[in-house]
């Protein structure tokens, strides 16, 4: 424990690689757009009800507006960014997470102690890599734990030493949200719940609460991982990490979504997308859809070790981790966004036949080429006959073909359009493209101008 402290305690800015200083703009704006566009969703809007009953006003603005205490601003700002899942993510081998779950609090966290925009870039960064690292390096959801759980080590760590605090309250900090913050797998599992998409914000709370007992004195179980009945018993393996020579590159190893989906599925949609970009397919005329993926996108999304593939599509929380879904509804619109998650869309009839058409089966040699390349092939059979095939490599958006700064912005007009004034979104892109340049309240302070849809 004191090993991770240490390593977020000394980070300096000028450790960042310049891969590192480059890309972190682009993952900000990202991380921005995926919260705007959760504005108003139902599951946000009880959030919101919640911040404001029991931690209306204090020191920390809200994305949205609206103040709130450093807890239940990490809570919001987490929230936020996670419920429309669009967000990114670390891809190892047998295991994930979505590195995005650390930005709430560390922009919090970075906003309350007045920190630059160089500071809170060196916060992400630290937060992303303590996250990965021990993503990489062990094996919770194979254990059976959610990957939000790395939360309670990655959150505390970033914003303790954003808020100054030595690396003894760091490592307590982190021992009390590790030893109380464990959350199950079986939140991604079928059928998916709303909890799917909140869990995140939940662990972020916990966190926060531990860091700020921590920084009044209150000690926690520092050997909560290596220790008799610690992580590393449960997990039944050690966690063996070089903490005194690891980089702060978790930014660079994090892959962007390009499409509104679980991320093990965006090779496949982007195949299916470009498929149907070469010729018109008529859906009615279609007699199946195979799609050779990975396992763990077969695992996650299309029927593996978290639950069949059910036919059965009623909610958003389903249909973006249903891979039939999915390629139906790319098949037939031509992309995977929000729109393609509103209630009527999923109840209409074209995608709902279709989707029942898919199979999925995971591939071996797609399998070894992941993570580092995420392979799919799609076939499409007719009824006059022809075989429609397609295959690709990864997406844009996966570390070995990151996203460019205009991919960022193209992705980010898209989801604010409607929710953000034009003079307002433009703005916020220019804070961030040079957010080494300004502060991290300036930024807060024209996300707290975003009016939050239909507020009362």
């Amino acid at each position: 424990m004191e090993e991770i402290a240490a390593y977020a305690h000394r980070a300096r800015y000028e450790d960042l690689s310049k891969a590192s200083v480059e890309q972190l703009p682009t993952h900000i704006l990202d991380c921005v757009a995926c919260s705007l566009a959760a504005l108003g969703a139902p599951p946000v809007d009880a959030c919101r009800e919640q911040v404001r009953e029991f931690g209306d006003g204090g020191a920390c603005r809200l994305i949205g507006g609206g103040s709130s205490n450093p807890v239940y601003a990490s809570f919001w700002h987490t929230a936020l960014v996670r419920y429309v899942d669009i967000m990114e993510n670390f891809l190892a081998p047998t295991e994930t997470c979505h590195t995005a779950d650390n930005f709430g609090g560390v922009l919090t966290a970075a906003d309350l102690a007045d920190a630059s925009g160089r500071e809170f870039m060196l916060g992400l960064a630290v937060s992303y890599t303590i996250q990965s690292r021990l993503v990489d390096h062990a094996n919770f959801m194979t254990r059976g734990f959610d990957h939000t759980a790395q939360l309670a080590f990655s959150v505390p760590a970033a914003a303790g030493r954003l808020l100054g605090m030595d690396t003894e309250q760091i490592a307590h900090a982190m021992a009390m949200a590790g030893a109380s913050g464990a959350s199950f797998a079986n939140i991604r599992a079928k059928p998916l719940s709303q909890w799917k998409g909140l869990a995140s914000a939940q662990s972020t709370f916990a966190a926060m609460n531990a860091l700020f007992l921590a920084r009044r004195g209150v000690q926690g179980p520092l050997s909560i991982i290596e220790g008799p009945n610690g992580i590393e018993n449960l997990l039944h393996r050690p966690i063996d990490v070089d903490w005194a020579n690891e980089k702060y590159e978790g930014v660079v190893t994090s892959a962007i979504k390009r499409y509104n989906a679980e991320i093990h599925t965006q090779s496949a949609i982007h195949c299916m997308v470009e498929l149907r970009g070469r010729q018109p397919i008529d859906s009615t005329q279609v007699v199946s859809i195979e799609a050779v993926v990975p396992q763990i996108t077969f695992d996650f999304t299309g029927g593996g070790l978290y639950g069949g593939a059910s036919v059965t599509i009623t909610t958003k929380e389903q249909a973006d981790h249903s891979l039939p879904y999915l390629l139906a509804v790319a098949l037939l619109d031509g992309d995977v966004m929000p729109a393609q998650f509103l209630p009527e869309r999923i109840a209409r009839d074209d995608v709902q036949q279709l989707l029942t058409k898919v199979v999925v089966k995971p591939g071996h040699d797609f399998t070894r080429a992941y993570p580092e390349l995420m392979p799919a092939h799609i076939t499409v059979r007719l009824q006059d006959g022809r075989v429609l095939t397609h295959g690709v490599e990864d997406y844009p958006g996966l570390p070995c073909r990151p996203f460019t700064w205009n991919d960022a912005v193209s992705k980010y007009d898209r989801l604010v359009e409607g929710k953000v004034d034009p003079g307002l979104a433009g703005e916020i892109k220019d804070v961030v493209k040079n957010m080494a340049g300004h502060t991290t309240r300036e930024l807060v302070d024209l996300l707290a101008r975003v009016p939050y849809p239909n507020a009362n």
